[in-house]
């Protein structure tokens, strides 16, 4: 098995760009047309989207995104006003509720999630995702019929949080330095 930090700079952005490409437009626009949402029910077993991932790396795949909407959260969260010179250069995606109704207020959809639900999804195997077939003729061709074993990933997590913090202090010292690196980390560690 790879180690993460191989894992974070050689393989996750093109496997990001895999799994988001292959997730239908229409089902995920709707909610904001400029950013790329995540809906819960996209990593759960229950549909394919996360195969497209070689089963070896499905675990670095989730604690790497699970870490990058953590990031993203804590700087809108915490530096608001610096926020689209953040965005502009990450361009990470937004983790989100299940869009499964007409009404953003009777779903998830408008709702950002805590990226500990990234964990859950993964292996999530009771979730119906769109459980009242809001749009589910877009996604219903990706439902998937076949198991998935569980993905571990437990053991990532701690190997994991030494790459992040060195990941944010080189974004933060070479791209926005107004902004205390380790203050952010600090920041950060509170989400875990």
């Amino acid at each position: 098995m790879t180690d993460f930090k191989t894992y974070y700079k050689q393989y996750f952005q093109r496997d990001l760009l895999n799994f988001v490409g292959q997730i239908p437009i229409d089902g995920n626009k709707h909610y904001d047309k400029n950013e790329f949402n995540i809906q819960y029910f996209f990593l759960t077993p229950q549909y394919k989207y996360l195969d497209i991932i070689p089963q070896d790396r499905q675990g670095l795949f989730a604690v790497a995104l699970y870490w990058t909407v953590l990031v993203d959260q804590t700087f809108y969260s915490n530096y608001r006003q610096s926020y689209q010179t953040f965005q502009r250069k990450t361009l990470y995606p937004k983790f989100i509720g299940n869009c499964t109704a007409p009404s953003l207020m009777s779903s998830e959809c408008g709702h950002h999630q805590h990226p500990r639900r990234i964990l859950q999804a993964i292996n999530d195997t009771a979730d119906q995702g769109n459980r009242f077939d809001f749009e589910r003729e877009i996604f219903r061709k990706d439902e998937s019929n076949q198991p998935r074993l569980v993905i571990e990933y437990f053991s990532i997590l701690e190997q994991a949080r030494e790459v992040m913090k060195d990941e944010i202090k080189e974004y933060f010292e070479n791209h926005q330095p107004e902004i205390s690196w380790t203050e952010f980390w600090t920041k950060c560690e509170r989400e875990l």
